[in-house]
């Protein structure tokens, strides 16, 4: 019964991580969908088919195909037909390996639990904790497809963030945790008063890291990378944990719990069986198959595919979340993992550095001279032209030389005298040239952004240069004093970076840019603001004062593309940001 129940939330899963690829990469290219689907189906095959014994991996195995075609085709009308097979082949393939990985596992009594929860011992959870976690999957099923699933979801999803929230408030073992829960609030206020969607796929999935990192213990002065493999595993933990709830349910109901497993084992081998039969009747009578095909339209236009996608998904996400919180119950086991303890030949190291300072002072005094001071340039070359030239060349070369100054600092821990001096020397020099480096990109970038006006682009990259700046004033500190985690530094000042990104109206500020230019005669067309969201909409409006007809025309069609909609409108879609543009929409055109 237990492989049965397994291979029902395998082809429930696939289904609807086939629908989610498709929304998440299916504007990525083909090559993109079908290696993250392949990837992602590995992930979640291997996690359900590893078993104690043949028989209960192609027991799993072939219930959940069965599904998974039942509900594939039931649900085939929510995405793009063509991307929609297209994620199914990239996760065929990826279904493949993980049956043979299964396979290689099984036959090896190897479990996946051992190896993904590795070092946790389960905590003995009394029953009225069990309950409050099973009311929590419930919940959390049911708001997400309430909240989360409507199509262009707006002020719901603050809304349920707030729910889990307050849910979480009262299960979770240690409250100091929910700090983690900060940059997830803030994350889904972006659906609410922002109408771009460039962050949201990128929002879904750091929500769910933080999640992650909500219940994982680290040891935050340590410099290593420890802490990401951990995420990492409790990425795929709550896989294992789907069938959880169910045992749960049945400890509840022990007195019915044989009846309610032979109902269950019933229908995972009736349904199938019927399906099969049901298929190779209708091709032998028309009659039969035309009764056939009335009845499943009747049923999937009262129940329509849409409903039962939302279900599939709002079921996944209740019992992932669950898997989560439900690690929280958990003790770790301390880790035994060797430290990084190679060292470096100094002098080897020293003579290196030197001979590459070399160069990039002489490439600094050519900055200060042609670049920074805009002296007379030779070989006939234009300023402009010397100016636009190697912006993403310096860019990856500042990060390569953080990359280098971080191992030089790992390498010479705990040495001391003159050649460790001469090397931290160094390492500050190499440090302030890339600064210099840092400072000549954003200058370039300036000047793309003066001659040709502020894409979103250049917008982000301007912003990255910022904080790469601030993370370079850490290095700087951290080449004087290693006794802090630089690499959780880093981490830090780049997430921080990206809930900026989340919060600032970077089409507004974009297409305000764009406008203001065109009015200063610095530019001839604003065509680029029509590719922005609604955000853009309130720069527009001295774009429509004084702009002539075939401007005004085409902001009007640029406002009804991004305010009409087919879908019905319901309170969970609302969005500050195409709320204004339907007034605006409103006021100056009907």
């Amino acid at each position: 019964m237990k492989s049965f129940l397994k291979g029902f939330l395998l082809g429930i899963a696939l289904v609807a991580v086939n629908h989610v690829c498709v929304f998440l990469f299916g504007n990525s290219g083909e090559f993109a969908l079908r290696l993250f689907s392949g990837i992602i189906f590995f992930a979640i095959t291997t996690a359900f088919l590893v078993s104690k014994d043949m028989t209960s991996l192609f027991a799993c195995g072939f219930s959940g195909l069965f599904v998974m075609l039942f509900f594939g085709l039931a649900t085939a009308e929510m995405s793009d037909l063509v991307f929609g097979w297209t994620a199914y082949e990239g996760g065929f393939w990826g279904s493949m390996s993980a049956l043979v990985v299964s396979i290689y596992l099984t036959s090896r009594k190897t479990e996946l639990s051992s190896l993904i929860c590795k070092g946790e011992i389960p905590m003995n959870i009394e029953m009225p904790l069990k309950i409050k976690l099973l009311l929590y999957a419930v919940v959390s099923a049911l708001s997400f497809s309430y909240l989360i699933m409507p199509e262009n979801a707006g002020i719901s999803v603050p809304l349920f963030s707030i729910v889990q929230f307050a849910l979480l408030w009262f299960i979770v073992p240690d409250r100091k945790r929910l700090m983690f829960f900060i940059p997830v609030f803030i994350m889904s206020f972006n659906s609410f008063w922002s109408a771009s969607t460039i962050w949201r796929p990128s929002n879904f999935l750091l929500s769910i890291i933080c999640y992650c990192c909500m219940f994982t213990k680290f040891d935050f002065k340590t410099d290593s990378l420890q802490y990401v493999a951990k995420i990492v595993t409790k990425l795929f933990s709550p896989f294992l944990k789907f069938t959880l709830p169910f045992r749960w349910a049945l400890e509840l109901n022990s007195g019915k719990a044989p009846v309610i497993k032979k109902i269950i084992v019933a229908l995972a081998i009736t349904l199938p069986c019927a399906l099969v039969l049901i298929a190779v009747l209708a091709n032998a009578d028309m009659v039969f198959s035309m009764q056939v095909d009335y009845i499943t339209k009747n049923m999937f236009s009262s129940f329509g595919g849409r409903s039962l996608f939302i279900a599939i998904c709002g079921i996944f996400a209740g019992l992932y979340l669950f898997g989560i919180i439900s690690g929280a119950y958990t003790e770790e086991t301390p880790d035994n993992i060797p430290h990084f303890s190679r060292k470096g030949d100094l002098i080897i190291i020293n003579i290196l550095l030197s001979f590459v300072l070399l160069i990039y002072t002489s490439f600094v005094i050519i900055q200060f001279k042609y670049l920074f001071a805009a002296s007379a340039l030779p070989y006939g070359l234009s300023y402009t032209e010397y100016a636009r030239k190697g912006f993403f060349e310096l860019l990856a070369l500042t990060g390569v030389n953080i990359a280098a100054i971080l191992l030089i600092i790992r390498l010479t821990k705990g040495y001391s005298g003159k050649w460790f001096i001469l090397t931290k020397s160094l390492c500050h020099y190499l440090c302030g040239v890339t600064v210099i480096l840092l400072i000549s990109s954003f200058y370039r970038m300036l000047l793309y952004t003066n001659d040709d006006g502020l894409t979103r682009l250049r917008l982000f990259v301007m912003g990255f240069l910022v904080f790469e700046a601030i993370g370079l004033v850490a290095t700087f500190f951290y080449i004087a004093k290693p006794r802090f985690n630089i690499t959780l530094v880093y981490f830090c000042i780049a997430f921080a970076y990206y809930l900026i990104l989340n919060i600032v109206p970077a089409d507004r500020i974009i297409a305000q840019n764009q406008v203001d230019r065109y009015f200063n005669g610095k530019c001839e067309s604003v065509s680029y603001i029509y590719t922005l969201s609604a955000d853009a909409a309130p720069a527009m409006q001295k774009l429509c004062e004084m702009g002539d007809e075939h401007t005004r025309q085409e902001i009007q069609n640029f406002l009804e593309w991004n305010t009409n909609s087919d879908i019905p409108r319901r309170w969970q879609r609302y969005n500050t940001s195409v709320n204004w543009a339907e007034n605006f929409l409103i006021t100056k055109f009907y």
